[in-house]
């Protein structure tokens, strides 16, 4: 896009540091060791479960204790039994729409506990944040979901503050894949804005195409089938909870050609919309003024959006 409106950065750092709950002295002796090798050898099979998501984008750069304290000793029996040959890849797939659909036909109250998991963590592979090559596979299990040109580096983004190499934590490729949705889909909407507020029409008009699709990705639907802008919170794919109903509004304000509602989405952030959890480049903006209140961070964002337009 030309006269574009962002200023260059490089990847931030994520903005908290994740701690591993579990003392690693604590896990040594021979009777630890023994019990290690048990519970990895009866739990290898199984499918694991994750904590919900939070809303705001800190959640991916502080893992939540429950995973890191479930999940410690499977890392760590994992690192042992492979040594440096690590992958991200641990073949273990969390269970799709179509399966859960299959056992709902004869055990409902066996799907509802098969859609709890995949909402609590994702649908899709587990994957190893520690692992070397996590940002290779979270890259290329990423690689269908579409981002505006200027904006292609957010990906990247996504993968690197996933990354937990300090920690012994899982996360599935579908999380990872919703929350590069999530970035996607805020680039765009500030794409379009930019393009809309300057009078490049052509632009606008791809731009909105996208938009609109959006809520079809697959990457959105795996995680929030039924995405509603009234049903707030971590989605669990079964009941009333939507994980990207925010985007909704967004699809809604751009198609209509409103600009003034979709700035006013992007500083309020109404319907739980995150782009300001999402914007890279905002972030970064935001890290070196320190807002400490929601109220400073709205009043900061809308400053930050006024400036990407002179």
């Amino acid at each position: 896009m030309n006269n574009d409106p962002k200023r260059p950065s490089d990847c931030p750092d994520a903005f908290l540091e994740a701690r591993d709950p579990v003392d690693r002295s604590a896990l040594s002796g021979d009777g630890v060791e023994s019990a290690l090798d048990e519970i990895g050898a009866e739990i290898s099979g199984r499918s694991r479960q994750s904590s919900p998501r939070r809303t705001r984008w800190l959640s991916i750069s502080k893992p939540r204790a429950a995973l890191v304290i479930g999940f410690a000793t499977i890392g760590i029996g994992a690192a042992v039994a492979g040594g440096s040959q690590l992958s991200a890849h641990t073949g273990h797939f969390k269970p799709t729409v179509q399966e859960i659909a299959q056992v709902a036909k004869t055990n409902p109250e066996k799907a509802k506990m098969m859609q709890a998991e995949v909402g609590g963590g994702g649908p899709g592979e587990d994957l190893k944040l520690w692992a070397p090559d996590f940002r290779e596979v979270a890259l290329q299990y990423s690689s269908d979901i579409p981002f505006p040109k200027a904006y292609e580096q957010w990906r990247e983004v996504v993968s690197a503050e996933a990354a937990r190499p300090e920690t012994d934590v899982l996360e599935t490729s579908g999380a990872i894949r919703g929350l590069t949705a999530m970035s996607a889909f805020c680039a765009w909407v500030l794409d379009w804005r930019y393009a809309d507020m300057t009078g490049n029409s052509e632009v606008a008009a791809e731009d909105a195409k996208v938009i609109s699709e959006a809520p079809e990705w697959k990457a959105v639907k795996d995680e929030d089938p039924h995405p509603d802008p009234n049903a707030l919170e971590a989605s669990n794919g079964w009941g009333t909870n939507s994980l990207f109903g925010w985007m909704l509004p967004f699809r809604d304000a751009v198609l209509s050609g409103d600009n003034a509602q979709v700035t006013h989405l992007l500083v309020t952030e109404e319907h739980g919309g995150r782009c300001q959890d999402y914007d890279m480049d905002f972030r970064n903006y935001m890290a070196a003024r320190r807002p400490r209140t929601n109220l400073e961070i709205e009043k900061l964002y809308a400053r930050y959006l006024a400036g990407r337009t002179s």
